[in-house]
């Protein structure tokens, strides 16, 4: 027998483009199924794709063909490519939660901030000023936003304080004139006053000088008596001269000792007199008491201080009505017209009003994101909420990837209704019941207020 060596002929190009194309088909299906699995990335497809195509190469190499049979098509390729599918499939659907699996991170997460509400103070026509007051748009703080304006607002208080600051200074007025006319009485009474004191004290002088006269006439007629009484005697004690004529000049010169007394007591009345005068006391003839025109000066100072103190209560009254007024004004300025400004810097969230409505006092009128305080809400499994404390480190990543932004848990709520005035409400996070609240370094720093984009929050000092 005659024994022939075949080798294997050669793959057709017809075959080698049908698996090349198979291939290249397996291949991309696997890639297209690794991106789709959550948190699968591109980098991670290539890689796998760089493995199998390894894996092919080896498996291409060439291999000696058998001698004595002719060639069978191979099983192998088709073999291999339905484990490396496999493998594949089982990668991606395992990769990414076994890369997760030793990291204690939330299950949703998005970014939050408190929303400010703008209410109107008073009633009224609302004024929309159209530059700052549409929704998305960025406004500062003190940014004028609305203006509420009431026509009809009750001024009576004001016009009652108007009319009483009126009437106190009529009547004031009045007590001006009528003071400038007591204190010119006064004037002329003190005037006639003091006429009358030193008309009194000439007067007093003369009478004073006339006392002294009448004491030093006086005084002469008792010594004339005294002479006449004396030689008397001598005649009566030798009996050339009647007693009765002893008697008379005995008499004579009695009422000369009165009338020096009289005068002596006259001047000391005088004295008295002239003395009171000096010190303002007024003396009488027969009594004391003062002339009409001093009675009449002391009445009038009575009605001059009465005056004077209604005078001091009016003005009082006056600065009353005065400030009353000032209260009033200010009252009714802001009842009539509200100025609302942005009281933070933020994002326009809700716009609840329109130009020309008619609102109520208390009336929400805009929703303002304070940016400035934004923060991270993510809800969490109770296993993972059981692990965290507040201040622990944490990071936050955006969906669509980026540098991971650092932090600190601020609040854990867990179950409970979170009781804050956030744009986005904690329990709208349905995934997971347990909730917790995050502040990150550098979140929104750019002014952008992106409220409401998603993430993942990780936990722990090795987060991110």
């Amino acid at each position: 027998m005659k024994s022939t060596a075949r080798a294997d002929k050669p793959a057709s190009p017809a075959t080698e483009n049908g698996e090349a194309s198979s291939k290249s088909e397996i291949l991309e299906r696997a890639k297209r199924r690794l991106e789709a699995v959550p948190g699968g990335t591109a980098k991670d497809a290539n890689a796998l794709q760089a493995l199998l195509n390894r894996h092919f190469n080896e498996r291409n190499e060439p291999v000696p063909a058998p001698v004595a049979e002719p060639a069978k098509p191979s099983r192998v390729p088709s073999r291999f490519l339905k484990t490396a599918l496999g493998l594949a499939l089982v990668i991606a659907a395992g990769w990414m939660p076994m890369q997760r699996l030793f990291q204690v991170s939330s299950v949703e997460a998005v970014v939050n901030a408190r929303v400010v509400t703008v209410r109107s103070p008073i009633g009224g026509t609302v004024a929309v000023d159209q530059h700052n007051t549409g929704v998305g748009e960025n406004v500062a703080a003190g940014a004028l936003l609305v203006t509420v304006s009431d026509a009809r607002v009750d001024n009576s208080r004001l016009n009652a304080a108007i009319e009483a600051r009126a009437a106190a200074r009529e009547e004031r007025k009045a007590f001006a004139a009528k003071l400038i006319n007591l204190r010119d009485v006064q004037a002329n009474l003190r005037a006639q006053l003091d006429a009358f004191r030193q008309s009194r004290l000439r007067q007093i002088e003369a009478e004073m000088t006339e006392a002294d006269a009448r004491i030093k006439a006086a005084l002469a007629e008792q010594l004339r008596a005294e002479a006449i009484r004396s030689r008397q005697s001598a005649l009566v004690q030798s009996g050339s001269a009647a007693q009765a004529v002893m008697d008379d000049a005995s008499r004579d010169m009695s009422v000369a000792t009165a009338t020096i007394k009289e005068a002596q007591a006259r001047k000391a009345a005088l004295a008295v007199e002239r003395d009171a005068l000096n010190s303002g006391t007024f003396l009488g003839d027969d009594y004391n008491d003062q002339p009409r025109s001093a009675q009449q000066l002391e009445e009038v100072a009575q009605q001059i201080a009465a005056t004077e103190a209604e005078t001091e209560r009016l003005d009082a009254s006056i600065e009353r009505a005065a400030a009353d007024i000032a209260r009033q004004q200010q009252a009714l300025a802001l009842a009539s017209q509200a100025r609302l400004d942005a009281p933070v810097s933020g994002r326009v969230w809700e716009v609840l009003t329109a130009p020309g409505e008619q609102v109520a006092a208390g009336q929400p009128l805009f929703s303002l994101l304070d940016c400035s305080q934004a923060v991270v809400t993510a809800s969490v499994s109770e296993a993972v909420y059981n692990s965290l404390s507040v201040g622990m480190p944490a990071t936050f990543t955006y969906r669509e990837g980026g540098a991971p932004l650092r932090g600190k848990v601020a609040q854990l709520s867990g179950v409970a209704s979170a009781s804050s005035n956030f744009a986005i409400v904690p329990s709208a996070l349905t995934k997971e019941p347990y909730r917790v609240t995050v502040t990150l370094n550098g979140l929104n720093r750019d002014g952008s207020c992106e409220v409401g984009r998603t993430g993942r929050v990780i936990f722990g000092d090795n987060a991110g």
